[in-house]
């Protein structure tokens, strides 16, 4: 590992600092700008490499940018002895910035920084990973052996500059193309940007989709939109940006990312959340990149240095890291394995045979309600997740998107609601009680020959064949049989019947159900839903005997069914009488107190009254709407009404809860106990006469159920507590 550091001097240019942020001054010898504050500065050089651009190339250049660079001619000639490039230093990473090929002056994608930073040689340990490059008209001729060596050290991917503004074309661009394809890598695109309004954008996407086309790049290439200059950062790059991608996808071209360094990124201008966070590919240069380093994570892509050598290649290449695969193996993005099944659950969808959309196999129409295995999935730039589909002899039958299918919980597929009845017509054939591997067997057809039996589902496996779900007419389930062994039958079934009632689960471990034809799937169980209430809309008198209600909660979601035996029906919404022994304390003011929770029609009362006092909730009842309602009883045995149990606290016991207090009392009555326990007064600590005179700290107070109050008292000087005290035999100091 090498470590290159390099020191220039620094000129300061209208051109250079001409970046949309802001103003620096600058010194003769380079530093890093340790400021957070700082957004840009100007400080890094051509490399030798990158001054090896043939001299014809860089004459067209000037030519066809002439016109467009005549404000920048000035500096040309005032660091015609200096090449300088524009990037931003901090203290232990630094992002480059503004490196056209329009201007001579500005250096290219592969740059030399000022200050230390590491020469990365390719296959070294510890560093982050390498998925793919980027390279314009300075990395010049590459030929197909360079990029097999790339390939060998994991490079996957190459972003190959087109074009710049609407002048520049990299005139190395085709050969790179063609040299990068034949050796196995995975080519994109990018333009390096310079609009500033919403027509220039336009023209730029205009000239970019042009040359792909002239560089016979598919429709399905990932087109890059490199966004490094400074005087497109402002208020206007979002709305540009939204044209240039507009023409772009008119053009034909859908998957389009984003290149800017870090703070380009996050400065504000650019909306992240119109574009995505997972289109964007952000430039952070740490000086001593390790492999530790995840940065930019939330990114699609990171490109992590612009040291990097590849043994045998003379010039440094632009390395990035690919958290998505879109630019090491295109708009598709990573292979995600997989091993699942799923069934075909919508018609009108194209199965694929590539990523190009170009060429469908099939349509999810011709394969309705089939079943396939996944073995891996792409989730696409598109925002679609592809699956892989084959069938059981391992034939590849192309990618879907996810959307037409579901997934099933084996080989069997899809459960598949059926009602029907069907006879067994053929003889020697096994009843399965698994079809999902086919481990074990319930029968054979020979032992039930021309019977009858009730389908309520099937399945359409993997393997082609559909297997039916029989039970008898008892309800017991017999097993899967592979439908061609069977013939449909006519039967009857139960009809729904029509219910208006409430019931609330007073027993556990009752199951609940989702299926009420052949019991093969379940909703839950009464055990987590004990004592709630909810609204029967429904029942059905099963062919077996029983009597099953269809359940709705207070949002008219449905529950499931369930066996009558179980829940109690109740009077109304508001549930069972479920007994109760709590004493609780009014915690909330301006909460109604009611005679009646059914509808609601007669009040008793309201806790302003009653704050703070306690009472006994002897009963309380699971309203439907998932309210608790306790039922109050004052000390006398008087009924309170009903109140909304988060208008209450449950105390320990007949005292009340604890509440704050932080009075100064004397005591003014003797012969009052002292107590350590007021729940069932059954331990004393002393009595007043003993104390009478004495003023204590009362910490807290209890509002007993028998209507008197408690103090918590404590003593001021030591802090002991002294025990609890009827408010009755003190009077308050302050």
């Amino acid at each position: 590992m090498n470590k290159l550091t390099i020191k220039i001097p620094l000129f300061c240019t209208a051109a250079l600092l001409t970046l949309g942020l802001n103003t620096l001054s600058y010194a003769e010898e380079s530093t890093t700008v340790s400021s957070s504050d700082i957004e840009t500065t100007t400080s890094s050089v051509l490399s030798p490499a990158q001054n090896s651009t043939s001299e014809s190339t860089m004459k067209t250049t000037e030519e066809e940018t002439q016109s467009s660079t005549t404000t920048s001619e000035a500096t040309e000639e005032s660091t015609e002895t200096q090449a300088v490039n524009s990037s931003l230093y901090f203290d232990d990473y630094f992002l480059p910035s503004n490196r056209s090929d329009l201007n001579p002056t500005i250096q290219s994608r592969s740059i030399t920084p000022a200050l230390s930073m590491d020469v990365v040689n390719a296959g070294e340990a510890n560093r982050p990973s390498s998925h793919f490059i980027d390279i314009s008209s300075h990395n010049g001729s590459i030929s197909v052996a360079n990029f097999q060596k790339m390939k060998n050290y994991g490079i996957k991917g190459v972003v190959v500059k087109l074009t710049e503004s609407t002048s520049y074309v990299n005139p190395y661009a085709q050969e790179q193309i063609n040299n990068a394809t034949a050796a196995g890598l995975k080519v994109s695109a990018y333009h390096y940007a310079h609009y500033t309004s919403s027509a220039i954008a336009s023209s730029e996407a205009n000239y970019f989709a042009s040359l792909a086309n002239t560089f016979k790049l598919p429709k399905s290439t990932v087109m890059v939109i490199d966004i490094e200059e400074g005087k497109m950062l402002n208020g206007s790059l979002t709305p540009n940006t939204t044209s240039f991608v507009n023409v772009l996808k008119a053009n034909g071209f859908s998957n389009i990312m984003y290149y800017m360094n870090r703070t380009y990124a996050t400065s504000g201008h650019f909306s992240v959340s119109t574009f995505g966070a997972k289109n964007m590919w952000v430039a952070q240069y740490p000086y001593t990149p390790t492999a530790g380093m995840n940065w930019n994570n939330e990114f699609s892509s990171w490109q992590w240095s612009s040291q990097y050598y590849i043994p045998g290649i003379a010039h440094p290449f632009d390395i990035s890291m690919d958290y998505t695969g879109y630019l090491e193996n295109g708009a598709q993005g990573k292979w995600l394995s997989a091993n699942q099944y799923v069934t075909i659950t919508k018609k009108n969808y194209s199965i694929w045979s590539n990523f190009n959309f170009n060429s469908a196999l099939t349509n999810t129409t011709n394969v309705f309600n089939k079943t396939y295995k996944v073995t891996g999935k792409y989730q696409h730039m598109n925002g679609s997740t592809y699956y892989s589909l084959y069938d059981n002899n391992g034939n590849w039958k192309g990618y879907v998107n996810a959307e037409a299918t579901t997934k099933a919980n084996g080989a069997q597929g899809l459960w598949l609601s059926e009602n029907k009845y069907v006879t067994l017509t053929k003889k020697s054939q096994t009843i399965w009680g698994d079809i999902n591997t086919f481990s074990s067997k319930k029968g054979s057809t020979s032992d039930h020959y021309q019977k009858t039996f009730k389908v309520s589902g099937k399945y359409n496996h993997v393997n082609g064949a559909v297997y039916y779900s029989l039970y008898d007419n008892n309800g017991k389930w017999i097993g899967y049989i592979n439908s061609d062994f069977a013939s449909s039958a006519s039967g009857p079934q139960g009809t729904w019947l029509s219910e208006n009632k409430y019931v609330t689960f007073t027993k556990k471990g009752q199951t609940i159900w989702g299926d009420i034809n052949t019991f093969s799937s379940k909703k839950g169980n009464t055990t987590d839903l004990y004592q709630k209430t909810y609204k029967v809309t429904g029942k059905y008198n099963h062919i077996a005997g029983a009597v099953y209600y269809s359940l709705y909660d207070n949002n008219n979601k449905w529950v499931g069914y369930i066996n009558a035996n179980g829940p109690t029906v109740a009077p109304g919404p508001q549930g069972t009488w479920l007994s109760n022994n709590d004493y609780v304390t009014i915690t909330k003011k301006n909460t109604t107190l009611w005679g009646d929770i059914n509808n609601f029609s007669s009040k008793k009362g309201n806790t302003t009254d009653i704050y703070q006092q306690t009472f006994h909730a002897k009963g309380k009842y699971n309203h439907i709407a998932n309210v608790t309602y306790y039922s109050l009883y004052d000390n006398n045995g008087k009924w309170i009404g009903y109140l909304n149990s988060s208008a209450a606290t449950v105390a320990p016991g007949s005292q009340g809860i604890w509440i704050k207090n932080d009075e100064q009392v004397k005591i003014n009555k003797k012969d009052y106990t002292i107590w350590s326990e007021i729940d069932t007064f059954s331990a004393k600590k002393g009595n007043t006469t003993e104390i009478y005179g004495k003023t204590y700290h009362a910490k807290g107070i209890y509002h007993h159920f028998s209507g008197a109050s408690y103090y918590s008292l404590y003593d001021n000087t030591s802090g002991k507590w002294i025990g609890y005290l009827n408010t009755n035999a003190t009077i308050v100091t302050k």
